[in-house]
């Protein structure tokens, strides 16, 4: 995997290939200019590139339709409100004699993912209400197919496997609480929650080439946690279910709730212990996805970028010992 953005210093001349997933055509004070977000597996970097010719507006009108798309680049680091950013001298494809695949630029979750698919499938086999068993093996194996291509959030969790890490970190953190708190929490159903609870985010996502490039109309309309409310009633009525068994309604209830309130897309608030404890599980580890992801593209001994999730920037800092 390529991994250069890390690497970069205030003034400095580059000539690399990167990931260009995004570019428009901006007008400044001084006419008319290129944005871009250039890409590895590192991260991003935002460029821009000025004095534009004729040969730029016809790279523009063929590349801006197929994004993202593997260039050259050549140009100047410099210092832009706490980052760093890049001015482009010239932009174009790579030569015919480069072969450079899209998938050396993507991030990738650190997990073996056939790995972590025969964990949730055991962690599957192991659920002891026969109910709850059958609609999420059922379930997990509708989603199965698709779900290491997606990341866990567009500002989240890394991207090639990076869903499939999420749900088994939230799995594995469910298992660490139930055992502090095995009097109080239901293992079937909190690990049953933990597994089905973010599979429906691979239909709010756009997926090209690896990335995701956009939410699809349905996150807008429907979003993923009253899609899996709903695959779970129509699997339970698939399997005979009875849809309004204390188990269906559970389970429902764990995944409407785990988002914990309505401002951050939950219909109801987690009402039972295991739905509350699904709901921290499921935002530690997403913040801690966050933070690593903020870290891996911060030098050692400096502030990180600013996070919008988490409203602050992280300092980089190693104590020895």
């Amino acid at each position: 995997m390529r991994r250069v953005i890390p690497s970069l210093k205030v003034n400095e001349t580059i000539k690399e290939h990167f990931l260009l997933t995004s570019l428009q055509t901006k007008l400044g004070k001084n006419g008319t200019y290129f944005e871009m977000t250039l890409a590895d597996a590192s991260g991003e970097i935002k460029a821009r590139k000025w004095d534009l010719t004729e040969k730029d507006y016809q790279l523009y009108d063929v590349i801006h339709k197929e994004l993202p798309q593997v260039v050259l680049i050549k140009g100047i680091t410099r210092q832009f409100q706490q980052t760093i950013d890049l001015k482009v001298f010239y932009i174009v494809y790579p030569d015919e004699e480069t072969v450079i695949s899209i998938s050396e630029f993507l991030p990738a979750a650190p997990i073996d993912v056939e790995d972590a698919y025969l964990e949730l499938e055991e962690t599957i086999t192991s659920i002891r209400n026969e109910s709850l068993k059958k609609i999420v093996g059922e379930v997990f194996h509708l989603y199965k197919p698709f779900l290491a291509q997606y990341p866990a959030s567009i500002h989240g969790h890394q991207g090639y496997g990076g869903l499939l890490w999420h749900i088994l970190n939230t799995v594995r953190l469910s298992e660490t609480v139930i055992g502090l708190y095995p009097n109080m929490l239901n293992r079937d159903l909190l690990i049953s929650g933990a597994i089905l609870h973010d599979l429906a985010k691979i239909k709010d996502y756009k997926l090209e080439k690896g990335i995701v490039t956009k939410v699809t109309d349905r996150s807008k309309f429907v979003g993923h946690i009253v899609t899996m409310a709903h695959d779970i009633r129509e699997t339970a009525r698939m399997l005979n279910i009875d849809v309004n068994s204390i188990e269906v309604e559970l389970l429902e209830h764990m995944i409407l709730s785990h988002h914990g309130k309505g401002e951050y897309g939950s219909p109801v608030q987690p009402s039972v212990p295991e739905a509350f404890a699904l709901h921290l599980v499921d935002v530690l580890d997403t913040r801690l996805g966050v933070v690593q992801h903020l870290l891996e593209k911060t030098p050692q001994g400096e502030w990180s970028e600013w996070s919008k999730v988490l409203e602050k920037r992280i300092k980089k800092i190693r104590l020895e010992g």
